[in-house]
Order: C-alpha cells, then sequence, then structure tokens
C-alpha cells in the first residue's frame, strides 16, 4: 500500500504536575528535619563560631530552597530538559554539606545528619550503580589513608561507618525515585487509558446516530453507485472503472479488486504489472492524471482516445484508481474536467473507506451476535438433540436384541423423541423469526410488536395485548432500537416472570415517543442476586442511551415488572430525534 510521507510526533508527558507525588514537599521536610537535628545537636554539645557561622549558612539555604525549590527536590527525569539543572542542584547541596561537615570537625560534626539528607537528595537524582561507586571510592580512600598512617584505625573505622550510613540513605532516596517513576508511570498509563476509553464512547456513539439516519449510505455498493452516478452527471464519460486495493493482500504486492467496470471487460483481478500505464502514473499521483490523447494500449479501453486517471486517498493511504475515458471522436478532457474528477475522487476516497470501516465493525458486531446464537442453541437445541440421539441408540440396541421390548413399550419411546424432535424445531422456528424482527419502509415498529407478541402467544400460552396511539414517525435507526428493547424486555418476562399476561403499549407524539411493557409475573426483589438476564438489561440501557432515551424498570417483588422508554425532543436542532 502506497502513501505520502507523513510526519510523526510523540506525546511526552509535560513538566506540569512534576510535584503531584508530594515529593517536594517530602525533600523539603528531611532538609529541615536534618537542620533541626543538627543544631539541637550542636546546642547539646560545644557551640563554636565555626558551627555558628555553618548553622547559619545552612539555615539561609534551607530557607531559599523552601521559597524556591529547585528541580532536584521534585520529579525531574535527567534526560528531560531540566534534568541537568537537578543534577547540578544535588551535587552542590551535597557538597555544601560536605563543607560544612568539614569545617565543624568531620567525624564529629553534629552536621552530620544533615549531610545525610543531601545524601538522600542527591540519590533521587544519581542511579544507585553510581551511589555504589561513589561510596567504595570513599571506603578505599579512607582504607588507603589508614594504611599509610593518615588517619588511626578507630578514625578508619568510624569514618566507614558514617560512609556506610551515609551511602544507605543515598540509597533510600533512589529507592523513592524509583517509586515516583513507577507510581506516576502506572497513573499515566490509567489516565491515557480512560482517555481513550471517553473517545471511543464518544466515537462509537456519533457512529452508531450516523449509522442509524444514514443506514444505506455506509455501504460499500451506496458509495460506488454514488461515485457512477456522478460521473455520468457530470463527465458522460464511455468508460468508467473504479479498482479497489485489496486488503488481504501482503505488504509490497499491489493487487486491485475490479469493483466497477462499465464499458470495457476487465478481469475480477489487477495486479500492479497489469495495470495500464496511465492508471499506474496515477498511483504515483496526489492528483488526477488527465491524457487529452491517449497512445493505444495505453489507457484502460483499446478504442479510448482521451481519459482521466485518479487516485483515491484516504489516511494518508492510496485505497483505490478511478478512470474515465472517451472513445473515439470524443472532446477531449481539460482542466476542468481534471477539478471534477478531483473532486469526485475525494468524495469517493472518503466514501469506500468508511464504508469498509464500517463493515469491519459490523463484522465485528455479527461475530459477537453469532456467538449469543451458538451458545443460545447449544443450550436448547443442543441438549434436546443429544437426548433424541441417545434415546434413538438405546432403542436400536433393544431392538437387534434377542428378546425385543414390546412393540407398545416402543411406540410410546418413540412418541416422547417426536414430540422433542417437534419441540426443537419449534425453538428454531421461533430464533428465527425473533431474528428476523427488523424495521423497514413496509414492516413499522407497531408491525413488528404485533407480530412479535403473536409469536409469543402462541407458542407460550401467556395472553399478550398492544396498544397503540398516535402518528407521528420516528427515524427508522430509532424504531429499530425501540423494537430491540422491546423485543428483550418481552423475552425475559416470557422466561423469567411466570406471568400470564404481557402488555405493551406505545405511543408516539410530535414531541414524545414512549414504551411500555408491563407484566403481571413475580417481579424481582431489590436484593436478588444477578441474573443471567442481567446483561439483557444492560443491552436495554445501552440502546436507550444510544437514542438519547431514559429508561425505567420497576419490580416490585410479587407485582410484576414494568419497563417504560421515554424519547423526547426538546428541539428541532435534537439530532438524536431527527436520527
Amino acid at each position: 500500500m502506497r502513501a505520502p510521507p507523513a510526519g510523526g510526533a510523540s506525546h511526552q508527558p509535560g513538566a506540569a504536575g512534576l510535584n503531584e507525588w508530594g515529593l517536594t514537599q517530602l525533600v523539603t521536610a528531611v532538609r529541615w528535619a536534618a537542620l533541626c537535628l543538627s543544631l539541637l545537636t550542636m546546642a547539646l554539645g560545644t557551640a563554636t563560631r565555626a558551627g555558628v557561622v555553618v548553622a547559619t549558612v545552612l539555615a539561609v539555604y534551607a530557607v531559599a530552597r523552601t521559597v524556591w525549590p529547585g528541580r532536584a527536590d521534585g520529579w525531574e527525569p535527567l534526560s528531560g530538559p531540566g534534568g541537568r539543572s537537578a543534577l547540578v542542584g544535588a551535587l552542590g547541596e551535597l557538597a555544601l554539606c560536605t563543607a560544612a561537615v568539614g569545617f565543624t570537625g568531620w567525624l564529629a560534626s553534629p552536621f552530620m545528619i544533615s549531610l545525610g539528607a543531601s545524601c538522600f537528595v542527591a540519590g533521587l537524582r544519581l542511579p544507585p550503580p553510581v551511589l555504589v561507586s561513589m561510596a567504595i571510592a570513599g571506603i578505599v580512600a579512607i582504607t588507603a589513608s589508614a594504611g599509610t598512617g593518615v588517619l588511626g584505625r578507630p578514625q578508619a573505622r568510624g569514618a566507614i561507618e558514617r560512609l556506610v550510613v551515609l551511602g544507605a540513605v543515598a540509597i533510600l532516596g533512589s529507592y523513592s525515585d524509583w517509586l515516583v517513576r513507577a507510581g506516576r508511570s502506572s497513573r499515566s498509563e490509567e489516565l491515557d487509558r480512560l482517555r481513550d476509553l471517553g473517545e471511543v464512547n464518544h466515537l462509537l456513539l456519533e457512529l452508531h446516530m450516523k449509522a442509524a439516519s444514514l443506514p444505506g449510505a455506509l455501504t460499500l455498493r451506496a458509495a460506488v453507485a454514488s461515485t457512477v452516478s456522478r460521473l455520468r452527471d457530470l463527465l458522460s464519460p464511455d468508460v468508467a472503472v473504479l479498482l479497489l486495493s485489496d486488503p488481504t493482500a501482503g505488504e509490497g504486492q499491489d493487487c486491485w479488486q475490479v469493483t466497477l467496470a462499465e464499458g470495457v471487460s476487465l478481469p475480477q483481478v489487477l495486479t500492479g504489472a497489469e495495470l495500464p500505464p496511465a492508471l499506474d502514473e496515477a498511483t504515483r499521483s496526489l492528483g488526477p492524471v488527465c491524457r487529452s490523447s491517449l497512445l493505444p494500449g495505453e489507457g484502460v479501453a483499446i478504442e479510448a482516445v482521451t481519459g482521466l486517471y485518479a487516485p483515491l486517498w484516504a489516511r494518508n493511504s492510496l485505497i483505490g484508481l478511478m478512470a474515465v475515458e472517451r472513445a473515439r471522436q470524443a472532446t477531449p478532457f481539460g482542466d476542468h474536467d481534471r477539478e471534477i474528477v478531483a473532486g469526485v475522487a475525494r468524495h469517493a476516497a472518503l466514501a469506500v473507506d468508511n464504508a469498509r470501516w464500517f463493515r469491519r465493525l459490523r463484522t465485528l458486531g455479527a461475530d459477537e451476535e453469532r456467538g449469543r446464537i451458538a451458545r443460545e442453541l447449544h443450550d436448547r437445541l443442543g441438549q434436546s438433540l443429544a437426548y433424541v440421539a441417545i434415546s434413538l441408540d438405546r432403542l436400536v440396541v433393544e431392538a437387534r436384541a434377542p428378546v425385543a421390548p414390546p412393540g407398545r413399550a416402543m411406540a410410546a419411546e418413540l412418541e416422547d423423541l417426536a414430540n422433542e424432535v417437534r419441540k426443537a424445531a419449534r425453538d428454531i422456528r421461533t430464533k428465527l423469526s425473533d431474528l428476523r424482527v427488523d424495521i423497514d419502509a413496509e414492516n413499522g415498529l407497531a408491525q413488528a410488536l404485533t407480530g412479535l407478541l403473536g409469536r409469543v402467544e402462541q407458542r407460550s400460552g401467556i395472553a399478550t395485548c398492544f396498544s397503540a396511539d398516535g402518528d407521528a414517525e420516528l427515524p427508522v435507526g430509532v424504531e429499530r432500537e425501540i423494537a430491540r428493547i422491546a423485543q428483550e424486555a418481552i423475552a425475559n418476562a416470557e422466561r423469567h416472570s411466570g406471568a400470564r399476561h404481557i402488555s405493551v403499549r406505545l405511543h408516539r407524539a410530535a414531541d414524545e415517543a414512549v414504551l411500555e411493557v408491563t407484566d403481571d409475573g413475580k417481579g424481582m426483589a431489590a436484593t436478588a442476586p444477578l441474573r443471567r438476564d442481567a446483561f439483557g438489561i444492560l443491552g436495554m440501557r445501552e440502546r436507550a442511551d444510544a437514542i438519547g432515551a431514559s429508561l425505567a424498570i420497576a419490580s416490585p417483588p410479587g407485582q410484576g415488572t414494568t419497563l417504560r422508554l421515554c424519547l423526547r425532543r426538546p428541539g428541532s436542532t435534537d439530532r438524536r430525534w431527527q436520527g
């Protein structure tokens, strides 16, 4: 499939919300807690002038970072725009606290706690391998100093112990950074999923309404017929050809299905090598190719003398080719004709692409419906036929036995099997009748409901009643959804309620349509466990939402069930009512 070059952009999470996990507040709290503990330690010991100066510097730094927190305090990936400045800020704070410890007695310094806090902040920025390498390098340096006599063994042991503690604090900071990254990634994925689901929900609703209002406009046949009609009216060609790309062909394989061929005989499928030169040139063009004078064999038809050849582009993909040609002694195509074909090609490409995608969606729905029908046939018809088969096998064995059973007993069993077969046949007829419940120009909503109730009364013995008033016309798609909701409600009453009477009332006025399905069955308690037909109720609510209707179900225990579907038109601009 050919496609023009197109640039792509990837979505990256912005800087907004970097502090949404409270990491800035955590770093600020740790910094102030460490400074307070350091001051307390200095106050309990001997305060020196150097200690006071260092404490003042650290306090000013803490105030500044509280008022103007840097990127090192929040979640900022090193690969991000502020990653380098965040790393520099963390290392700068580590160097400041290290200098403070050096000025106040190293291992005996009261500001070792502040140094630990700076190690925690550095752990947020540096990867664990770097932290471990720094700790190992420090231990090696201290060990070398002890070996050369610069430090005594007790001092070296104390320095290593404190270095190990500081390294553990840094690793804790690194682990906190990992937790923040994982949590933020998980939340971002969930938000993206929710956004995608919302977009899909909106698109499906819009598609449903469009499909309900234009049931025939989204078919490939309608798209081709509309294209041909416009070409005939605008150009009066002698030859009209429409080729569509084969979606089942592998990548890199040019295969074209001949969807339309008027005025010329073509095979059902053409490969890329079999395309006429003019059409082959159109596959590499973004607009129509005009041939005011055709050479022999250059066009689709042998007798053609002038032609226009247009590619059909949709979603940056070449989905088809269109050709119109005129025979001998005809007026050559010109620039005006080229503009007409370009406009027709744009509309045809969108119509064909929409028809293909709509067919894919209908295929998915059909697959789901086939699965549901298969389950119902397996549960009902499959069990009945299995019982009949097993019983017949047993009767055959008994009939071949030396002592055959009495004829009267065998006749009784055969009669039971015949009744079972008749019951299975009734189930099949019922299922086929229910599947044929549809709305069209000849069979309206009232007729469909009347036939449905008649079949229910015939097969179950439940008395039914149907009443309708008002003559307002509803869109075909809206009536189809109302009929499906009524069918599901009646089926639930027939199967589960134990009702002796089912009544259906349909009211259609200029600004309101109401459907009521009532039975005198046992109803269902509010705390009743989820029944198998609860999914049917969910489907009814989804159908009601799709046409902008409200659905209410009242079912007090022992007093029957009433389903009320109400569809109102608040104004003439309501697209749902108009369909």
